[in-house]
């Protein structure tokens, strides 16, 4: 019994939540280390024995506090076996939100009630966040009547692309002052325009297409980025693509369809009357077109942790055409991509091993690299050194995030570099391609496999933790881990890893436990 005894307070010291145990009084018979810390109180087990718990509940002045009272003594008296509060427990610095929940011990054991106090704070955050959003939201349905609305509602109920497409287009058509509305993609294989979804009232024509080449106004705001307004279509000089929805003429406005730097087409809608398209209809049209952007970035961008069916993609680039690879190349050593993280300030962190022996020289080169703004060694381990490189956007990762293809591995030699990535197996492998190579000319398809998702994967479990850590808990793990910290005997101190943060060893202890503690959870609880 005492060894059980003794194994049960070392598994509760292990636990991430502040657990207490408290008699019929509220005297504290136990307190395992997470509630000791978090009083201050360190490491002791005995430090808080004895002292009475509910005379520390300043109920007259917390209201908080007289409910949790409460609670307790109706778990105590058995009016209640289990009892549960949220409520906030902010400092100066920061806000932090617990759950508090008490729960009655059997007779038999030595007290009344157990309590933990639980840290919801991501959870919290995340609904203030989620708050926000949804008054942001509503302030702009408050402001946009009618045809904003309808058009918004369709698509944030469409599931796919051709569903978002299809909505904006339908929603359109039923507008009085519009004689219809298509959504049109570029084809590159055909270097052509092609409507991909339309409103009822628009009869497309068979193979009706626009040339990339010519002056068409949905071709010019695809090539622009641009609206493009005619207000003169001649029934007679009408482009094959147009003439299902003016057969007499009429006017036409094109609004690009893209956000950020990724082009997801045209938004063609006509009018008989060219007076429709005045100023604050344009503008109107202008929101619908950018939030139909919007949601198709948000479609194509989980697109990939969506599906079971994925390919696998491996490219080849000329090392002289990024930095990582001109390094390799310079230094005859090789580097292999561990991550890109964003972080809280704007900047953007990669971080690389590569296997040298010197890597003060590493640091020279990458310091003169043109999208390096600065490079650190973080730590060695044997034969190969980690390094973190901030760049203005990282190479190759943010022109596959923008296709919706995923970065699984980089790897540079000085012969030149090798990204595996993954994409939807409905994506056009093709259109990959030939969006890198406008970056980086020498880009080669070396190898495409299609293969089965798990239903499960690594990427959704690492995303869980990704999604639950901040940039500088992810950081801080990240360091530790590629660094050595957790070998035995370690490669790298706290001291070391504080240091390359600019933090003091205490700040960076707690962001390293608080992101341990994150992906335990991640993996423990269901």
């Amino acid at each position: 019994m005492i060894q059980q005894d003794s194994l049960a307070r070392l598994t509760l010291d292990t636990l991430p939540f502040n657990i207490a145990v408290l008699d019929r009084e509220g005297t504290i018979l136990f307190t395992n280390r997470a509630w000791r810390e978090f009083a201050g109180m360190g490491g002791q087990p005995g430090e808080m024995v004895g002292t009475n718990y509910f005379e520390s509940m300043d109920v007259s002045a917390d209201e908080d506090a007289a409910r949790a009272l409460a609670g307790l003594e109706a778990v105590i008296e058995g009016e209640q076996d289990v009892f549960t509060l949220e409520y906030p427990c902010h400092s100066e610095e920061e806000k932090h939100w617990f759950l508090m929940r008490a729960a009655a011990l059997p007779d038999h054991e030595a007290g009344s009630v157990v309590v933990a106090h639980i840290d919801i704070t991501q959870r919290k955050l995340a609904e203030l966040r989620a708050r926000e959003k949804r008054r942001e939201l509503e302030h702009l349905m408050s402001r946009i009547d009618g045809l904003v609305h309808t058009v918004t509602e369709a698509v944030l109920q469409a599931n796919t692309r051709a569903e978002t497409e299809r909505a904006v287009c339908e929603r359109l058509t039923e507008v009085d002052a519009y004689a219809g509305a298509w959504v049109g993609r570029v084809d590159l294989r055909t270097e052509t325009l092609v409507p991909a979804a339309a409103g009822d009232d628009v009869d497309l024509r068979e193979n009706a297409a626009a040339d990339l080449g010519g002056s068409d106004p949905a071709v010019r705001a695809v090539q622009t980025g641009e609206l493009q307004v005619d207000a003169e279509l001649g029934g007679d000089e009408l482009a094959a693509v147009h003439r299902g929805a003016l057969s007499a003429g009429g006017a036409l406005a094109a609004f690009p369809l893209a956000y950020g730097d990724t082009e997801y087409g045209v938004l063609v809608v006509y009018a008989e009357d060219p007076n429709v398209f005045d100023e604050r209809e344009l503008a109107v049209l202008q929101v619908l077109a950018q939030f139909a952007s919007t949601a198709i970035n948000a479609i194509e961008g989980r697109r990939i942790l969506a599906t079971d069916r994925v390919i696998e993609m491996e490219v080849s680039m000329a090392a002289d055409e990024l930095f990582f690879g001109d390094i390799a190349r310079q230094l005859d050593c090789t580097l292999s991509y561990e991550g890109t993280l964003y972080e809280d300030d704007g900047s953007v962190v990669m971080l690389f091993v590569a296997e040298t022996a010197e890597p003060e020289r590493v640091v020279a080169a990458a310091g003169s690299a043109d999208r390096v703004e600065s490079a650190s060694h973080v730590s060695d381990g044997g034969s190969e050194s980690v390094f973190e490189f901030t760049v203005d956007s990282p190479p190759v990762v943010s022109a596959l995030a923008e296709r919706g293809a995923e970065t699984d591995a980089i790897a540079a030699s000085p012969t030149g570099v090798r990204v595996t990535l993954e994409l939807p197996a409905n994506a056009d492998p093709r259109t990959i391609v030939e969006h890198l190579a406008e970056q980086y000319p020498s880009t080669e398809l070396v190898a495409r496999r299609e293969h089965e998702r798990p239903e499960q994967s690594k990427r959704d479990f690492v995303a869980d933790i990704e999604e639950s850590l901040t940039a500088r808990q992810e950081l801080a793990i990240r360091k530790a881990y590629l660094g050595g910290f957790f070998d035995w005997p370690r490669d790298v101190s706290g001291e070391e890893l504080a240091e390359s943060m600019d933090i003091s060893p205490s700040t960076y202890h707690q962001h390293l436990r608080t992101a341990e503690r994150k992906v335990l959870a991640t993996l423990f609880e269901e």
